[in-house]
């Protein structure tokens, strides 16, 4: 008597970055998914328009900075997918979602049929309102192949612009200036990282990056590029020219959610997703930066685990993990300097600060409390803490009984409960 041949899924995820390599890690992980030993629920294909396998994007800056290879941040490299019984399609970008025939279209003509889809195309930098930005030398930094782009303008290059004061912006800077270029960083606001900092930290981390051989120039924004076939130099609103062999684009990110869109699928800012990270399309998920769930899109390494792990759940396991978007602390090393912030960063009338500044060594804590609770934390050079000081937020904990003592860390607030660790969070 023959042996009944079980069906398999068929799952295709469009999108090769971190969340789709998080989510098929999510999915080996439950017991019934094993695609090496041929018994797995799905029949999985995997498409992405980069050429190599998934990577750590979070490290690119250290690639850039040439404290690390790229190869050494690959977590699953092109080989790895086929030896787990996983077909990859490196290089080939998705142009189409055909939502009633349940195929996607690639660029090369092929269609790819599914039973399910996730979509995790990610994201790209933000639009900016800059003229002239398609001649050579004005580009993203978001990919390997940027950095491979910008490593090789700087063999040649003397001069360098980047636009966008946030973590990559800051992590391109440092890197060009590191490999010996003339950096000039261009932020449109009046402070650095002012999504995380507030005044009195970002100017601490302005010295460092003035330290580090970065020029500064704040509340400025590029008006265009100048150049015929190469950029020569990028000129500001206020009509300051600064010449440049090669301008990097961070100015943060767009979700790439036109896919979606494009097929019919609801969505705002990004494709909208419900609490287990389902479309208006019940055969579609979205996760990542794509995803925009209760009109938000995420940027952060943790909220995007916890929709691949509702993902994997619900497909693998029926259950219904739903995804809370609740609040996430954010620690980050800007060119070598730790940094850590959570709730509110900015103090107002409402709030009581607490706020130990040490300008010699370049540490500043500050604690904003409201009714007693802490709602807001910014450390910048001694994080120590910072993470039970996000959890005593979480909480909504009273810290009245620790007040004079409160900056001084842990040990000494010993009227607190002791908090168990929860994980941190970066930037993708």
């Amino acid at each position: 008597m023959s042996e009944r041949k079980t069906y398999k899924k068929r799952l295709v995820i469009v999108g090769n970055g971190m969340a789709a390599g998080r989510i098929i890690d999510e999915l080996i992980a439950r017991d019934t998914v094993k695609p090496k030993s041929g018994h797995s629920l799905f029949d999985i294909t995997i498409i992405g328009d980069e050429t190599c396998g998934s990577y750590n994007r979070i490290m690119l800056s250290s690639v850039l900075a040439g404290t690390t290879s790229a190869m050494s941040i690959i977590q699953k490299p092109a080989s790895w997918y086929a030896q787990q019984g996983m077909r990859f399609m490196a290089g080939i970008r998705v142009t189409q979602i055909n939502r009633q025939q349940c195929h996607v279209l690639c660029a090369n003509d092929e269609r790819i049929p599914y039973d399910h889809l996730i979509i995790a195309t990610g994201s790209r930098p933000a639009h900016l309102p800059a003229l002239n930005q398609n001649i050579a030398g004005v580009m993203a930094f978001r990919t390997l192949a940027d950095v491979d782009t910008i490593l090789s303008l700087s063999q040649t290059a003397k001069h360098a612009v980047v636009i966008g004061g946030g973590l990559l912006g800051l992590e391109a800077a440092y890197g060009m200036a590191v490999r010996g270029l003339q950096v000039v960083l261009v932020h449109r606001s009046a402070w650095l990282l002012n999504r995380q900092l507030d005044e009195a930290a970002a100017a601490m981390l302005a010295r460092v990056m003035t330290h580090k051989g970065v020029v500064l120039k704040l509340a400025a924004q590029v008006a265009r590029f100048n150049g015929q076939i190469r950029v020569e130099s990028a000129q500001l609103t206020s009509g300051e020219i600064l010449p440049c062999d090669v301008a990097v684009i961070a100015t943060g990110i767009t979700p790439n959610a036109e896919l979606g869109i494009e097929a019919g699928l609801q969505g705002q800012y990004g494709i909208a997703v419900n609490d287990f990270l389902v479309t208006s399309d019940p055969h579609i998920s979205a996760i990542g930066e794509c995803a925009e769930h209760k009109g938000k899109t995420f940027g952060l390494v943790e909220p995007i685990w916890q929709h691949c792990i509702s993902v994997a759940d619900r497909l693998v396991r029926g259950m219904q993990t739903a995804y809370q978007n609740t609040p996430v602390a954010t620690k980050l090393k800007v060119s070598g300097v730790q940094v850590f912030s959570a709730g509110e960063w900015l103090t107002s009338p409402e709030h009581r600060a607490f706020i130990f500044v040490d300008s010699a060594r370049n540490i500043y804590r500050k604690l904003l409390l409201k009714n007693n609770c802490i709602v807001g934390i910014v450390f910048f050079g001694d994080v120590r803490d910072g993470q039970y000081f996000f959890e005593l937020m979480e909480r909504q904990i009273s810290v009245i009984q620790a007040m004079p003592q409160l900056l001084m860390g842990r040990r000494f607030c010993t009227q607190l409960p002791s908090m168990m660790a929860l994980p941190m969070n970066k930037t993708i």
